[in-house]
């Protein structure tokens, strides 16, 4: 057992509740620092483009290779199969980000240790 008396069981109490306080503050501030975060809608665009555009340039690519070289329509079809990987990781990878971004936000912090 400690030999704190009430007066050092009052001061972890205070100490602890200022620390509490602090987090809250930072929370807050965090908190109002995002107000103007992106929106669900905003990241369903992003994804959209960056899959539409992954798969019109590879696709474009794949064109233009199968009109120089006469591969009709094997260089479409290779470039726009492509052109979609790419995009699909280009999704997978905003979705990481932004659960990333998500855990980090949600989480508190953890309280002090006793240095005892």
């Amino acid at each position: 057992m400690s030999s704190e008396g009430p007066d050092g069981l009052g001061d972890e109490i205070a100490r602890a509740r200022a620390a509490r306080a602090e987090r809250e503050a930072v929370k807050q501030r965090a908190t109002r620092a995002d107000d103007g975060s992106i929106s669900a809608g905003a990241y369903a665009l992003r994804y959209g483009a960056e899959f539409g555009t992954s798969v019109f340039v590879g696709g474009f690519i794949g064109y233009w290779i199968d009109v120089f070289a006469g591969t009709k329509p094997w260089g479409l079809l290779i470039m726009g199969a492509f052109g979609f990987a790419a995009g699909t990781r280009a999704i997978i990878r905003a979705y990481k980000e932004l659960n990333a971004q998500a855990l980090k936000q949600t989480q508190e912090p953890q309280a002090p240790e006793d240095g005892n």
